[in-house]
């Protein structure tokens, strides 16, 4: 199915690229000349060329930027042009110019701000969660050891585990802290790193470190 979706994308890009140009008299030169302009056509024509139906990844890296967000993207993006005597918007960051990208949406259920512990389970497991719980679904609630049982999600290291696959985890932030937490631990509470930050009434529960 992915491979079917991939080779129509290239379809579409590559008639869009082919009909720009029977219908070039209708463009006037001034726009089809235009660096913007040609400069998105080579890229669509360099992207449709990546398609490979049999490529299988041997490894995957998710790299994570806490709170690194489009407006933070757009920020590192200016800086670094205008450190390269640009204006800044028209540069690209490293891993911009991959040759795939998309935009996910990792939003906790029950606040307008998110926090790193639920936007970090919703990209492990696919489960979006309330603010400060880790490896849970919405039914936990925060800081109630006992509603932790029942309410777990699998996150993808633990599904890579399951297959026999070799997992790790890289943080410049303490491995317990919430981001890298929510690849490996299920928690009601995302302060719960170690036992003595536990309260008396979550003695029933795993601390995170115990858990990594």
């Amino acid at each position: 199915m992915t491979t079917n979706i991939k080779l129509l994308a290239a379809a579409i890009a590559s008639a869009a690229v082919s009909s720009a140009a029977l219908a070039a008299p209708a463009v006037p030169e001034h726009q089809a000349s235009n660096a913007w302009f040609t400069g998105a056509q080579t890229s669509i024509n360099d992207k449709a060329a990546l398609v490979t139906p049999s490529a299988n990844a041997k490894n995957v890296i998710l790299f994570v930027g806490d709170g690194m967000g489009i407006s933070t993207l757009t920020a590192a993006r200016i800086l670094q042009g205008q450190k390269e005597g640009m204006d800044g918007e028209e540069g690209f960051l490293s891993f911009e110019t991959f040759p795939y990208s998309a935009l996910v949406k990792t939003y906790n259920v029950d606040a307008q701000t998110p926090d790193s512990a639920g936007t970090m389970t919703a990209m492990m497991s696919g489960v979006k969660t309330d603010v400060g719980t880790i490896g849970v679904d919405e039914d936990v609630i925060r800081n109630d050891c006992y509603s932790v049982a029942g309410n777990e999600v699998v996150t993808a290291l633990e599904l890579a585990e399951i297959k026999g696959l070799s997992t790790g985890v890289v943080s410049t932030a303490r491995i317990t802290h919430a981001t890298p937490a929510a690849t490996y631990a299920h928690a009601a509470d995302r302060n719960w790193e170690d036992n003595s930050d536990m309260p008396a009434s979550a003695s029933a529960c795993e601390d995170i470190a115990s858990q990594l």
